[in-house]
């Protein structure tokens, strides 16, 4: 299959955001620190990258149309750890439930996403019971509820130069090859989803645009819409919203809640921001469980490497779903991912791999936070992954401790 290639971005306004020339790696003597912007950034990206840091840190009120109903205050809330653009401890959480089926799933009476904002909104919507939270009610289909804890946010924008055909060359959705797994793409919108727990979002400024409004209620205007799609290749069948359209809600304050300056600024903080830099060089241990790590086939799912536009992009993922057990499964679907023989049109019983930089910094893990350490989140790998976690566990505690050793190094 011939590599495709996706476009360069350039938005509009004065601000050249176009993808910059930059694999993820550093050159010697240059390296990006962590919360910072990758490197091959114009001035002009520069200067949009700092402001996008503030308005991330901004915290909204009622006054700038904060709400009705909202989960956080600023962008930082939720992602802060270790640093600015990192990811959140468990105390942040926050609630999805959709009711219905898996695959005919509408929201909560009252929401206008999966998300249920804790704050806001009318007492006497909530009467139904779930976890620390009150839910809307009566609802007479059923209701499926998961918590999930906030993604860390370290160079994601390389991921909108990971062209289709490396996603669809990647995947394997009826186990062709007989090796027990059968990662498949997701879909946004017709495009292939890239960001979000079951890569449910194809670019930066869906990913961005979806939390202001589902987490804090901040409305705004498409900044690219349509033209933000990345990759190109085969077009599949329309599953989520126009990403041209506006969004609105019903507070006072006049919609959009955000400039459209703020918002080009906060998805350029977003989509330049860098990778974290592994740990160079890897001490004896870690070398070792890199080789553990990949004898074990944690690399059918964790790929090293993807290629790019802009190179290599070492994330140790595929950005593909993955069915991992019955424990895991949150019964929420999002997208319409890649027809299988072997699993269901929709994503409620799988996540995407995620990827593996810079892993030592963003505990706890897995979708929901459950996990305290590596260990644990290795542990509750099942379903496809099943085989490959029993060998793990077969392991002795010293080759354990080496492959724990290699993913705090990366």
């Amino acid at each position: 299959m011939a590599t495709l290639h996706p476009r360069r971005l350039v938005l509009p306004l004065t601000l050249a955001l176009g993808l910059a020339a930059c694999s993820g790696s550093s050159s010697p003597g240059a390296r990006p620190v962590l919360g910072g912007p990758i490197e091959g950034l114009t001035a002009a990206e520069k200067a949009a990258f700092e402001r996008g840091k503030r308005v991330f840190a901004r915290r909204f009120t009622p006054e700038d149309g904060l709400g009705p109903r909202y989960n956080a205050t600023s962008c930082e809330s939720c992602h802060s750890t270790p640093i600015l653009g990192g990811s959140a401890p468990l105390y942040r959480n926050f609630y999805l439930g959709m009711a219905g089926a898996p695959g005919r799933q509408t929201p909560l009476p009252g929401f206008s996403s999966a998300v249920v904002q804790a704050f806001g909104g009318d007492a006497e919507d909530f009467s139904t019971e779930v976890g620390r939270r009150n839910l809307p009610g009566p609802v007479s289909q059923p209701i499926t509820v998961a918590q999930r804890n906030a993604l860390p946010l370290f160079g994601v924008g390389l991921f909108e130069a990971v062209s289709d055909a490396t996603l669809i060359g990647l995947s394997d959705p009826n186990d062709e090859d007989g090796d027990g797994i059968s990662g498949r793409f997701n879909t946004d919108a017709g495009a292939l989803g890239r960001f979000g727990v079951k890569s449910q979002s194809n670019n930066i400024e869906v990913f961005t645009r979806a939390p202001l409004q589902n987490q804090m209620g901040i409305t705004s205007d498409p900044f690219e819409g349509g033209g933000a799609v990345v990759g190109l290749g085969a077009h599949f069948v329309q599953v989520s919203g126009d990403p041209n359209q506006p969004t609105s809600d019903s507070d006072a304050h006049a919609d959009p809640e955000i400039s459209a300056r703020d918002l080009g600024d906060l998805i350029a903080f977003t989509r330049f921001l860098a990778p974290p830099e592994p740990v160079r060089p890897f001490s004896p241990a870690a070398a070792r469980g890199e080789r553990t790590f990949d004898a074990l086939g944690c690399t059918k799912c964790h790929v090293p490497a993807l290629d790019s536009g802009r190179g290599p992009v070492r994330a140790y993922s595929d950005l593909l779903l993955h069915d991992l057990g019955p424990e895991l499964a949150d019964g929420l679907a999002f997208g319409l991912p890649q027809a299988s023989t072997l699993s269901p049109l929709t994503s409620a019983g799988e996540f995407r791999t995620q990827p593996l930089w810079g892993v030592s910094l963003s505990a706890p893990y897995l979708h929901d936070g459950r996990a305290e350490t590596l260990q644990a989140a290795i542990e509750w790998h099942g379903g496809e992954a099943a085989p490959i976690r029993a060998a793990f566990l077969a392991l002795d505690p010293a080759e354990q401790a080496d492959l724990i050793a290699f993913l705090e190094h990366l």
